[in-house]
């Protein structure tokens, strides 16, 4: 019975581990095929991967599960099971493929979603009809049931957009951030705004930049500076804003998938005041979050689903 429990605390540890992994996210991720590898930031030649593809899920006959009942006047009612994720098969694949590329390179693993959300819309004339939108499995081939009721013919253009939320580790950085907060609140209390945006944000701590407002000091050997920036400019946007999260709309999704910032993220400032001068030194990795947008055609394979 102990020899047991200890198997299993053994396994959930394995477990935790592999969900806690630290992944490197100051270098792009390798493309090979439908996912992306990420280096760990340990171990230069382990990656933890993410699969690019949504698809309709399988049963366990590997017939895809989509169910099409005729209602009345002409009404149908389409249901589907969309996943995430590398069959065993493709990750089995996969890892034989990379073993023959470069024997010394180690897949660990999926990397660990934080956060997710999906839409799925139908594509008609070239317009987006939102069809159903809700919280995105976070586990590698977990599922999520959409069901529609439609009108007669029917001709699903669907578009499935997953939109997911992943953290990992900075490169080490050294560098010393100095405000003078004075002449912060000086140069933007000329500007009457109350709600601001990342973009704008961006551009005002720029501004604030190269009027000497705010100043960084790199030292040491940093392949990009604007990694160095953008890792210290996040602290100060923490110092100035308050931070509020809006629950994302079809809106924000589709612009998403062209390439939009898809974080609907409204910063207010702070109204306690800050004066004086401000220094802080940076001389670590610093844990940070990234997200990925996933986009997947899949009305083909649910007419072909529907056909069968």
């Amino acid at each position: 019975m102990k020899r047991g429990i200890l198997s299993f605390l053994v396994l959930c540890i394995s477990l935790v581990t592999g969900l806690s992994a630290d992944i490197l996210l100051d270098e792009p991720p390798l493309k090979k095929g439908e996912i992306l590898l990420f280096k760990d930031h340990a171990y230069p030649n382990s990656f933890y991967y993410i699969s690019t593809e949504i698809r309709v899920a399988s049963g366990p006959d590997n017939r895809p599960k989509v169910s099409f009942f005729k209602l009345k006047d002409q009404e149908v009612a389409l249901s589907f099971f969309l996943t995430q994720g590398l069959t065993p098969e493709k990750l089995s694949r996969i890892r034989k493929d990379l073993a023959e590329e470069s024997p010394e390179t180690l897949l660990k693993g999926p990397v660990s979603f934080l956060k997710g959300n999906y839409f799925v819309f139908n594509r008609i004339n070239g317009k987006f009809e939102l069809w159903a939108e809700g919280k995105a499995p976070l586990f590698p081939n977990q599922e999520v049931v959409i069901t529609k009721r439609l009108k007669e013919p029917l001709e699903p253009n669907i578009v499935a957009v997953f939109v997911m939320e992943y953290e990992g580790i900075t490169q080490k950085i050294n560098a010393r951030l100095s405000v003078n907060w004075d002449e912060v609140y000086i140069q933007r209390e000329m500007v009457e705004k109350t709600n601001w945006t990342a973009v704008e944000i961006k551009q005002s701590l720029a501004e604030l930049k190269e009027s000497g407002a705010i100043l960084l000091e790199v030292t040491g050997d940093h392949g990009d500076l604007t990694q160095v920036w953008d890792i210290t400019s996040k602290h100060l946007i923490h110092q100035m804003f308050e931070v509020q999260e809006i629950t994302m709309n079809g809106s924000a999704a589709l612009g998403a998938e062209f390439g939009v910032d898809a974080q609907n993220i409204i910063y207010t400032f702070r109204k306690e005041k800050k004066s004086g001068s401000y220094q802080v030194d940076f001389n670590r990795r610093f844990r940070d979050k990234r997200q990925i947008v996933l986009v997947s055609e899949i009305g083909d394979a649910i007419k072909e689903a529907i056909d069968q």
